[in-house]
């Protein structure tokens, strides 16, 4: 089988139904195209790269306060951040900050590809999370990375069910399944969800978001960020479950 072949292709468009709103998954999510293809833009950009981070190790600037790396999308707060001015917070850990490899190896990254990933577990609702970020001037100063002088682009969700598919599966292309319990009339965010997507091979691993609200952007999972991110994945249906259910129990 080449490996530039999709083995069992994407799966049917709009077969997703959220309130009374078919959900397309073309053009935004092909948009970013698939990692079966080959992509000259990935060697091209109109983004620059920032200049503390070309060199991380080697330069550092003055410290400024940024935009609020949350604030684009509100039910994704740290745990210790109340949601929405009210008393609920949501039971959430970081289990790995992840920087783009290009930088390291000096390519410029493509047009809408992150810059930074922050893969978390929600306890809340016992799914993992995914926010990408891109990064200033003053992300890393040193050895040292400012979470708050990142700049927030959008984040998706994966729940169980495709945390064990996209795990277990050599190769696939396949859209995550949103988890909702029951629909709201009229509340407009449950019509503006993202849509992502995992599509995987034996080495390369892309996850895209496709926000309404903020565009489509994607990251590529290789080497060890490879690993990390199945290890993530296998932890949200694993040990995310005891300690999702210990949460319900409080």
């Amino acid at each position: 089988m080449a490996e530039n072949n999709i083995p069992f292709g994407t799966p049917p468009v709009g077969f997703m139904q959220t309130g009374n709103q078919q959900v397309s998954l073309d053009p935004p999510i092909a948009a970013t195209g698939s990692i079966f293809e080959t992509y000259p833009s990935e060697i091209s950009s109109t983004k620059p790269i920032p200049e503390s981070v070309a060199q991380p190790f080697e330069k550092s600037g003055n410290a400024i306060i940024g935009e609020d790396p949350y604030s684009n999308n509100t039910d994704f707060q740290p745990f210790n951040k109340a949601q929405n001015n009210q008393t609920t917070k949501y039971a959430i850990f970081d289990m790995f900050w992840l920087i783009n490899q290009k930088f390291y190896k000096k390519i410029q990254p493509a047009q809408n590809e992150a810059h930074f990933v922050v893969l978390s577990f929600n306890m809340s609702f016992g799914n993992l999370r995914v926010s990408f970020f891109d990064l200033t001037n003053n992300s890393i100063q040193n050895n040292i990375v400012y979470l708050e002088n990142l700049k927030r682009t959008v984040s998706g969700t994966i729940y169980p069910a495709t945390a064990f598919n996209a795990f277990s599966a050599p190769r696939l292309a396949t859209v995550c399944l949103e988890q909702l319990f029951r629909q709201i009339p009229g509340a407009s965010w449950q019509l503006e969800r993202p849509v992502c997507k995992i599509e995987k091979n034996e080495s390369k691993l892309r996850f895209t978001v496709a926000d309404p609200k903020y565009g489509t952007y994607f990251y590529d999972f290789e080497d060890w960020q490879y690993h990390a991110f199945l290890k993530a994945l296998e932890f949200t249906y694993t040990k995310g479950f005891e300690l999702t259910a210990f949460q319900h129990l409080k």
